[in-house]
């Protein structure tokens, strides 16, 4: 590479072509190909040397992806490097001497220096940029410019235009607005003025070229409501600075019970904020305050809104400081070190809460030499602890809760040694089979943990060390792929080894007629459920009828085989994005007999429009949950994982599901109505849920009327 690079030079150089070199260089460093150091063979190598530093701009952000360059002035040879995401170059195997260094971005020239280097020397650049964003905060409503005189933030985006590389700030003057002194790159306002509110979520975006000049940007601002408060500590009183505040605005009409996030900011050294939401009495009816602090529990205050109020002063607002964990772990016989082991918390599957959804559900830390340890920034809510060794569960705490404050002190417990030997149906050692000891859980929201895992060798052999654990709670699981997996409940370890005899499973073979239309690249499911297992569709997300085994085969493989299950007759289903689901009885067989599947009946869509009965008005953002039948299913399908059964209504209360099975569905629709009631001053929501029947699947739009007409009851939720 280097060879050819200098080869290169020479050619372009007897061309007169040094600029098309120094472009080619660059031009390789901007596509991130390694390059050499090129150097002239045509004088001795002198004492070499190294140029370091670093490129930021004037606020001291690092610049990455720019290119520092310079040219060796005897063969023109040139020496090139791009800084990363520090703003970090190095340019090495320099000759001593003196240098003129170049800055580009974009082959731009940015500045250029005189180095004299000995050695290894060090050379920083600020880049001054100098492009322009300027335009008009305007009246949405009048279109006019607002009286607003303050500063304004806006934002260089990453590639990606979503990403925040560094903030820049200018000022506002009667609604207009100018930042200068800004880098080559992508830009748009962050900013919010008190008061004011974004009319559109999608902000434009500038983009700025070296030198440039970005005119006349348009961003329309709507009236919103000013909130403002203080955060305080709730043990000492004194105000929190430097915490993360936003605030959304809920919608009347919409079925979730938080809105889109309007705007965040930090409270000052004071622990004072204050922010602007919309809050348009059409549209909104509460906000939501959420606050967040690395020494602070994670908080969160709900406000209902009053017509045409625009000031909301929440006063002092306490936070409770987070939690910390101390213990130490003692030795045992058996197990001596107690430094460098692994100390795990895991927060317990009690129902969803705000501390779930805001903590942290997992800690790790390691134990010092004294086998102490500390975890910190802990929420007052129920834990599992574990501490492992190599990948061994050595302790287990079902359940710890950093509010009691106690340090623990846990004495490490005897390991047992579980060994044994896995064989099949004629006494013959399987390898490579996996063995799981589980130690399951006494409390409901706790969690079971792996304490060992294993493979047998090749004589079949298998040896575990495990916890010592009630047999009522320890099991293990067997498995291989191809045999029947057995599961051993209420394990008591004995002295004597454990024969484990695994069952060679049996294979249900088909063949498979699809749709000719389908994309040749797509895939069809293969589901195979117990015979006479209820196949009618459920709305209740506790009711899991999950296929026993499932597998995926491309659309271009005619032929699948299942293996691994009990000889016995199965309901086997097949289902795909373009295939309605066809289902049959097979039975599992050592045979190699194959099943003819004909599975030709495409998928339908079940649209459907949403009205108020009494004014026929569409509903909009209303939630409509479709019933489903198990072979839409997966294996390890859970009541959380069921929102693609899920969608929202749009502006004229239209909503469509695809890809489903010719049959019949249940639809449970949740909307809310919010009215204003002036004799208790405030918003009453009123949810209105409805379960309807869609005898089949049609390009019809079937519709669903809500509402106290056609005798649906509502139910009040201040």
């Amino acid at each position: 590479m280097i060879d050819h690079l200098k080869q290169t030079s020479r050619v372009l150089r007897r061309k007169s072509s040094f600029c098309n070199l120094l472009y080619l260089l660059i031009l390789l460093l901007s596509l991130d190909f390694y390059i050499g150091i090129c150097q002239s063979q045509d004088v001795p190598d002198p004492l070499m040397c190294t140029i370091t530093g670093q490129v930021t701009d004037k606020q001291n952000n690092p610049l990455s992806e720019y290119i520092v360059s310079t040219v060796m002035p005897k063969d023109n040879v040139t020496y090139a490097a791009k800084t990363d995401a520090g703003g970090q170059f190095s340019l090495t195997q320099l000759p001593v001497g003196t240098w003129n260094l170049e800055v580009r971005h974009l082959s731009t020239l940015l500045t250029k220096r005189e180095v004299t280097v000995v050695d290894e020397t060090e050379v920083n650049f600020v880049i001054e940029g100098t492009g322009t964003v300027s335009g008009f905060l305007l009246d949405f409503d009048k279109e006019m410019p607002l009286p607003i005189t303050d500063d304004i933030k806006v934002a260089h985006l990453a590639n990606d235009g979503q990403r925040i590389k560094r903030i820049y700030r200018g000022k506002v003057r009667e609604g207009y607005f100018e930042v200068r002194s800004l880098l080559p790159g992508s830009y748009r306002i962050i900013d919010a003025f008190e008061g004011y509110v974004f009319s559109v979520s999608d902000l434009p975006m500038s983009v700025v070229y070296p030198r440039g000049r970005v005119e006349g940007v348009e961003v329309y601002l709507k009236r919103g409501a000013t909130v403002h408060g203080v955060l305080i500590d709730s043990d000492s009183g004194q105000p929190i600075s430097g915490a993360l505040v936003s605030i959304a605005s809920e919608k009347k009409d919409s079925a979730y019970a938080v809105g889109s996030l309007a705007h965040e900011t930090e409270t000052n050294s004071n622990g004072e904020f204050r922010f602007s939401t919309p809050n348009d009495s059409e549209t909104y009816y509460a906000f939501t305050v959420i606050s967040s602090h690395p020494r602070y529990q994670t908080h969160r205050w709900r406000r209902e809104m009053i017509p045409n109020k625009d000031q909301y002063a929440l006063g002092e607002l306490e936070l409770k400081p987070v939690l910390s964990l101390r213990g130490t772990v003692t030795p045992s016989k058996s197990i001596g070190k107690v430094d460098g082991l692994t100390v795990r918390l895991k927060m317990h599957d009690k129902p969803a809460d705000f501390f779930r959804a805001a903590a942290q559900p997992d800690h790790t830390v390691t134990t010092d030499f004294e086998g102490n340890f500390l975890f910190a920034e802990l929420h007052p809510i129920d834990y599992s602890l574990t501490i492992s060794q190599d990948d061994v569960i050595i302790a287990y705490l079902e359940s710890v809760n950093p509010e009691a404050k106690e340090p623990l002190l846990i004495q490490l417990q005897k390991l047992r040694t579980f060994n044994g030997t896995v064989v099949d149906t004629k006494q013959r050692p399987i390898s490579e089979v996996q063995l799981l000891s589980v130690r399951h859980s006494k409390d409901p929201n706790g969690h079971g943990i792996i304490l060992a895992s294993t493979l047998t060798d090749t004589s079949g052999s298998f040896r575990m060390q495990i916890l010592e654990t009630d047999p009522h709670l320890l099991s293990v699981e067997v498995s291989k792929k191809g045999y029947l997996s057995r599961i051993y409940p209420n394990v008591v370890i004995e002295k004597d080894p454990l024969l484990v005899t695994l069952e060679k499973g049996y294979a249900i073979r088909g063949r498979v007629v699809l749709p000719q239309h389908i994309p040749t690249d797509s895939t069809y499911d293969v589901k195979v459920f117990s015979k006479g297992s209820d196949m009618t569709p459920s709305l209740n997300p506790l009711s899991l009828n999950r296929p026993l085994m499932s597998k995926r085969f491309g659309a271009s493989e005619e032929t699948f085989v299942l293996d691994g299950l009990f000889e016995e007759e199965y309901a086997l289903y097949i289902t795909g994005e373009y295939i309605g689901a066809t289902g049959i009885n097979v039975e599992a067989t050592a045979e190699d007999k194959e099943e003819w599947i004909v599975a030709d009946q495409p998928t339908m869509t079940l649209k459907g429009q949403v009205l108020w009965s009494d004014t026929a008005e569409p509903v909009k953002n209303a939630l409509v949950l479709r019933s489903w039948y198990p072979w839409d299913l997966e294996k390890y399908d859970m009541s959380m994982t069921l929102d693609r059964f899920e969608t929202e209504t749009d502006a004229e209360g239209r909503f469509a599901f695809s890809n489903m099975t010719q049959g019949r569905y249940q639809l449970h629709i949740r909307a809310v109505d919010t009215v204003w009631k002036k004799e208790i001053g405030k918003y009453q929501r009123v949810y209105i849920q409805k379960q309807v029947e869609i005898p089949r699947c049609s390009e019809n739009t079937h519709p669903i009327y809500l509402g106290k007409v056609d005798g649906t009851s509502f139910t009040n939720d201040e």
